[in-house]
C-alpha cells in the first residue's frame, strides 16, 4: 500500500488515505484531522518494526506536536506523548521495537532532550541528563547514543551513551 496525507486548499482538513500500490486505487481513509486554522502533516507515518499493522503518527491536534500509535485500519491505539511541550523529532526504535526514542522540549522550550518511551507500558526515561540543546544519533540497535550538546557553560560536548541508563 501507499499512504498519502491529502490536505485541502485551506490547509485546515487532512485525510490520511490508503491506496493500492499496484493499481493506485483508493482503498480507504484511515482518519481525518480538522482545525479552524490549519493542519500540518509534515512528518510521514512510521511503521513499528516487526509490526506491519501498527504505525506512529505525529500531530498538533491537541495544540502541541505529539505522537500517536495507530493500527493499519486507522484505529487509534493510544496517544504516546502528551503535555504542554513539543516532540521535535522521532529518532527510531530499539531492535525489539519495544521502545522508541524521541527528542522534545519537555524540560524547557530552550532545550532539546532525548527520551525513550516503552510502547506497551508508556514508561518514559530521559536519557540526556544535561540541561542543554542536544543533537543525538541513536544506533540501529537502539543500544548506543552519540550525543553532542551545548549550553551556556559548554561550547560543545560530545559523548557516547548507553541507552539503558543514559
Amino acid at each position: 500500500y501507499v499512504f498519502i496525507a491529502i490536505v485541502n486548499r485551506e490547509q485546515n482538513h487532512m485525510k490520511l488515505n490508503q491506496y493500492d500500490a499496484a493499481t493506485g486505487a483508493f482503498v480507504q481513509t484511515l482518519f481525518e484531522e480538522k482545525d479552524e486554522k490549519y493542519v500540518e502533516p509534515l512528518v510521514p507515518m512510521q511503521f513499528v518494526p516487526g509490526r506491519p499493522n501498527e504505525f506512529i503518527w505525529q500531530s498538533n491536534r491537541d495544540g502541541w506536536n505529539h505522537i500517536y500509535l495507530y493500527d493499519i485500519t486507522g484505529k487509534l491505539i493510544k496517544q504516546l506523548t502528551k503535555g504542554e511541550w513539543e516532540v521535535t523529532e522521532v529518532k527510531g526504535f530499539d531492535t525489539k521495537a519495544e521502545n522508541f526514542f524521541y527528542m522534545s522540549t519537555e524540560e524547557s522550550p530552550l532545550t532539546r532532550n532525548l527520551y525513550r518511551l516503552n510502547l506497551r507500558t508508556g514508561k518514559k526515561d530521559r536519557l540526556t541528563k544535561e540541561t542543554a540543546v542536544h543533537t543525538v544519533q541513536v544506533s540501529a540497535s537502539g543500544n548506543t547514543i552519540l550525543d553532542s550538546y551545548t549550553d551556556a557553560t559548554h561550547p560543545r560536548v560530545v559523548q557516547l551513551l548507553n541507552a539503558k541508563n543514559g
